[in-house]
């Protein structure tokens, strides 16, 4: 067993006011707390203070807006006191103003805590490959209902048709190469080209059209600069598409949604960054479920766009209040990963 298998990595992000402004699977995990409960809590609330000395280290780093290494850090976690390593990264806007820290929590094994997900990874694993093929295969097959019932109405002009006509060519070939891959190796395995997303998010407009039209939500795309990306063409579009499709089922009376693409900064690396913003009833209270819709059961798509970002060295970051609206943030390294 390599090194690298005997160390768990967990991380979370803060804003100025040292609020969590997200929270990965590992530290769900770790600490028994989901996402949406953490979500705007500051991270002392949920998790011990991390200190340096007598201070604040997390508020250290943001002063400083320098990077903070804490090494054989006495950490407490709900299965003892382990020994870890803590790195707090300063995080960046696109002005170069520090708007919040990373703060990346190294774990070697020996921890109960580290033996317990470790058992239970095969499982993890498995569930995620079942996610992985229901997503695969319902999205593309969601893109010919929506194309096919729209040709049905007959209220298309020619280049409609043609358009539309593509789309299903283009799904079906889409589904057929997805299934052939999945039966002879990982999702995660497929290989990784030079992609447009604006290209891609301009086909997407085409797509929900078809929803946003009939519930009466307004779509607003707008396409901005934005760096190179190395990714699968496929799976991305399948990550943004289940973050959509969500934001769409919380505005089911109606209201706006906006999708922007844009370049980001964050801890001195460049990102493409495709933002999605509804105006639904955001997080219900009470729900512990990680979704957008507030509806139990609606959040798989949300957690495969997460494991699709992640696997090409990307993150999801999540924002919403109750009664006004979600803000998603599909965040893609630039350039070759």
């Amino acid at each position: 067993m390599s090194n690298t298998e005997n160390i768990l990595f967990y991380s979370f992000n803060v804003d100025r006011r040292l609020r969590i402004s997200s929270w990965d699977e590992n530290s769900s995990r770790i600490y028994k707390k989901s996402a949406p409960e953490v979500q705007g809590l500051a991270y002392y609330k949920v998790i011990p203070r991390i200190k340096k000395g007598s201070k604040d280290a997390v508020l250290e780093a943001l002063k400083t807006g320098k990077p903070l290494t804490l090494s054989e850090y006495q950490s407490i976690c709900f299965y003892g006191r382990p020994k870890v390593h803590i790195r707090i990264n300063p995080r960046r806007d696109n002005k170069g103003r520090i708007n919040g820290a990373n703060i990346l929590i190294r774990q070697p094994s020996g921890c109960v805590a580290f033996d317990k997900l470790r058992e239970s990874k095969r499982f993890i694993d498995i569930g995620k490959i079942a996610a992985t093929l229901a997503h695969g295969v319902r999205s593309p097959l969601n893109a010919i209902k929506g194309a096919v019932v729209y040709l049905r109405e007959g209220h298309v002009n020619k280049k409609q048709m043609a358009e539309f006509t593509n789309i299903i060519e283009e799904e079906i070939s889409h589904l057929d190469n997805f299934i052939a891959k999945f039966l002879s190796t990982s999702i995660h395995d497929e290989g990784f080209l030079e992609t447009d997303i604006n290209l891609i998010l301009k086909k997407i407009e085409v797509l929900v059209s078809l929803q946003t039209q009939s519930l009466n939500i307004e779509s607003i795309f707008k396409y901005g600069k934005i760096f190179p990306v190395n990714i699968n063409s496929f799976q991305i579009e399948r990550a943004i598409l289940n973050v959509i499709d969500n934001a769409i089922e919380a505005m089911p009376s109606g209201g706006k949604l906006f999708v922007d693409t844009k370049s980001g900064v964050e801890a001195d690396k460049e990102y493409t960054v495709v933002e999605v913003r509804d105006t639904g009833g955001g997080f219900v209270e009470g729900n512990k479920d990680l979704t957008l819709s507030g509806k139990k059961g609606k959040g798989l798509g949300l957690f495969i766009s997460r494991e699709i970002l992640k696997s090409c060295g990307g993150h999801l970051e999540i924002k919403s209040k109750k009664r006004k609206g979600t803000t998603v943030k599909l965040c893609i390294p630039k350039g070759i990963l």
